[in-house]
């Protein structure tokens, strides 16, 4: 779109029209993220899982949740971005908890411990997921209507917990 407000050309980049669960469709798209490589990262909510589209490809890979691997289970996801290093985070809207993947490898980041006392920790219904530019991540609470800032914490490695 142009400044004045005109649509210059409208590409479909990826999905059929059609709802489904094969590698080509989606079932209740939700949130979207493209790296600097333009690779496109979908949340498919209905088909719990979260795709890959490469530049130019019409057919994703789904790289966690269902039919992945590495056995996480996702509950309507709604939000994915990538971090600096490329690590994917998961908002999971029904798991109400932030899933960091890395190559194959998972685990909870926030709203992690449904047991704990503090209400900063317990999640009801995470949305969206964005990192501001020192790293903090900001977290759409749903349902405790709120919106969250975690500062990940950082190994003597220099590696992100």
């Amino acid at each position: 779109m142009s400044l004045n407000g005109k649509m210059s050309k409208i590409v479909n980049v990826a999905g059929t029209g059609t709802s489904g669960s094969g590698l080509e469709q989606f079932s209740g798209p939700w949130g979207i993220f493209v790296d600097n490589n333009f690779t496109l990262y979908v949340a498919d909510s209905g088909n719990n899982r979260i795709q890959r589209f490469q530049l130019g490809e019409n057919i994703g890979a789904t790289i966690a949740g269902n039919g992945t691997p590495n056995d996480l289970m996702l509950n309507n996801p709604t939000d994915i971005i990538l971090d600096l290093d490329g690590n994917l985070f998961i908002a999971g809207n029904d798991n109400s908890r932030i899933i960091r993947v890395i190559h194959d490898a998972y685990h909870c980041v926030v709203g992690c411990n449904r047991n704990s006392t503090s209400p900063s920790e317990k999640l009801n219904k995470s949305y969206a997921v964005r990192f501001d530019s020192r790293g903090n991540l900001f977290v759409a609470d749903e349902c405790n209507h709120r919106i969250q800032k975690f500062t990940l914490a950082t190994n003597s490695c220099g590696n992100s917990n």
